[in-house]
């Protein structure tokens, strides 16, 4: 169900992780689409199977990072994934085949593709929309600012007029009590709008915890995570069940 597996981000996580989405995005993409361009189009003469290889396991490492941003600021969690002790001792067409036919490779593929446009929607929104929040709250420090400014052009003989908002608020070099007054006007427009930017950045922040998570999470039965279980040494286990069975051979003569 969606949502269900996040607890409450904070909305500082949310603003970072989208504008980390752009500058991770753009190193995702030129990668994976390098080395897989790459590796295609080499494979014919055999140096394409070890490019392959390596774009492969770097898509997947590239992976392990977004994990680790998605759960670390938009703290949705990710099942620890257990990795297989002989995987490191295989040939290296055995791994190269194992990995090809890992669903994880794939979906982490699509998703180092999908992640530049999306972070480019994402570095726009969150770049822009608490900008605008801001500018509309502090719309009287504005007026303020543009008319010191003015007055500085009109001592070295320069005129000049602002226009914050044409036709209503404007600067024209002195101080106009009238067009400040109408400036805090924005005030409560920006505080509103810095809650509607609140919730339309956490909620875009949530859908690309999600995706990421549809991408790189666990499927419905997953053999390879598992909960970690505490180690006993097989000594230890055979003391245990020697007890346990002389713990139920006394029971059965007391009865």
């Amino acid at each position: 169900m969606f949502f269900n597996k996040t607890q409450k981000s904070t909305t500082i996580g949310s603003i970072v992780f989208l504008l980390l989405s752009f500058p991770f995005g753009l190193l995702y993409f030129i990668l994976a689409v390098i080395g897989l361009s790459v590796g295609v189009s080499t494979i014919v003469i055999w140096i394409g199977l070890p490019i392959l290889f390596a774009t492969l396991v770097l898509i997947k490492g590239m992976a392990a990072v977004e994990r680790s941003l998605v759960s670390g600021l938009l703290r949705i969690p990710f099942p620890y994934q257990r990795r297989e002790p002989d995987q490191l001792r295989q040939v290296f067409l055995l791994r190269f085949g194992n990995l090809l036919r890992d669903p994880l490779t794939w979906t982490s593929t699509i998703y180092m593709l999908l992640k530049l446009p999306l972070g480019i929607i994402s570095f726009v929104l969150a770049l822009t929309l608490p900008l605008v929040s801001v500018t509309i709250t502090l719309l009287p420090l504005v007026y303020l600012v543009n008319l010191f400014v003015n007055a500085i052009l009109l001592k070295n003989g320069i005129q000049s007029t602002g226009y914050i908002i044409p036709y209503f608020i404007e600067v024209h070099g002195q101080f106009d009590l009238v067009m400040f007054v109408r400036s805090f006007v924005g005030v409560p427009v920006g505080i509103i709008s810095w809650f509607a930017t609140r919730f339309l950045l956490n909620g875009l922040a949530q859908v690309s915890g999600e995706l990421a998570y549809a991408m790189f999470g666990p499927n419905e039965v997953d053999a390879s995570v598992q909960v970690d279980q505490p180690y006993m040494a097989p000594m230890a286990q055979e003391n245990l069940h020697a007890y346990a069975s002389r713990e139920r051979n006394g029971v059965a003569r007391r009865d």
